[in-house]
């Protein structure tokens, strides 16, 4: 009985103090969650707590070493200086940050170093559900990567054109214009994390494990240029039609598992292999 009555008051308190940080953190959790619902560029962020919250299942058996550690008070000392920060200053990032911070400090304090160690990947994994303020430039600089090359393709393949800007000129009487949606930007996050995860669960060295994962990079970028040339080849070949049409609409997750098939090729290039003993709990 008394065991149970613990039992449920532990429970009690672990509610409570989750509806008070809830309470308190509510302004960055509104932010973020607007930001998935209005940006395509984060519209993965609704997934990236799903993930994290699996693979700490995966350790599950780890949670029942408890050393709680002193260094938790640290993390829950930066959590709050950046929660207070991002309201002093103004920057909501700081605020979403917080709560990743907040994370990994009460799992230090709950759980203790060698949980910490075990749940790395799940709690820095979190990361990618942060809107950072360096995407939106990252966008812009893409977009001009994106347009540069792929009109150097067509031209290498014969095709009349130029580009001026973010425009692309084809014969002389079409024109496309290369928005920031078509920059890339959402190909390269959303690669990214799903490289983080694969490469996670990967069995090899972890340099090779690193390499897979930043590799999505030049993969996701060009990827985007191939998929921008087959426009520029579909509009000049078929017609603008269809080019600006359907195709349009199907190349971008086309070339999205063009890119994440790439990327697995990559992965056995490296002879790694996924390592299932890990999603045995042990």
């Amino acid at each position: 009985m008394i065991g149970a009555r613990v039992s449920k008051l532990n429970i009690a308190v672990i509610v409570i103090a989750a509806a008070i940080l809830g309470l308190i953190y509510w302004p960055s959790l509104r932010w973020m969650f607007n930001s998935w619902v209005s940006s395509d560029y984060y519209s993965h962020g609704f997934l990236v707590p799903v993930v994290s919250a699996f693979f700490i299942w995966t350790r599950r058996d780890q949670l029942k070493k408890r050393e709680p550690s002193l260094i938790g008070g640290l993390w829950l000392i930066l959590a709050a200086a950046l929660y207070v920060l991002s309201f002093s200053l103004e920057i909501r990032m700081l605020g979403a940050l917080s709560v990743v911070a907040l994370i990994i400090g009460l799992v230090f304090v709950i759980f203790g170093f060698r949980v910490f160690k075990a749940l790395l990947f799940p709690l820095a994994f979190l990361l990618f559900m942060v809107p950072f303020w360096f995407i939106q430039d990252l966008a812009y600089q893409l977009q001009y990567i994106s347009v540069h090359w792929s009109s150097w393709i067509a031209g290498v393949l014969g095709l009349p054109i130029k580009t001026e800007g973010t425009q692309i000129f084809l014969g002389g009487n079409i024109t496309f214009t290369v928005g920031v949606v078509c920059s890339g930007i959402n190909t390269l996050v959303a690669l990214l994390a799903l490289a983080a995860v694969y490469a996670f669960i990967q069995k090899g060295p972890i340099a090779k494990r690193w390499g897979l994962f930043l590799l999505a990079v030049p993969i996701a970028i060009a990827a985007n240029v191939l998929r921008i040339a087959s426009i520029i080849l579909v509009a000049y070949f078929v017609d603008v039609k269809t080019a600006t049409g359907w195709y349009h609409d199907i190349s971008s997750p086309l070339f999205f598992f063009i890119a994440f098939g790439a990327l697995i090729l990559v992965g056995r290039t490296l002879k790694l292999r996924i390592n299932y003993d890990m999603f045995g709990g042990k």
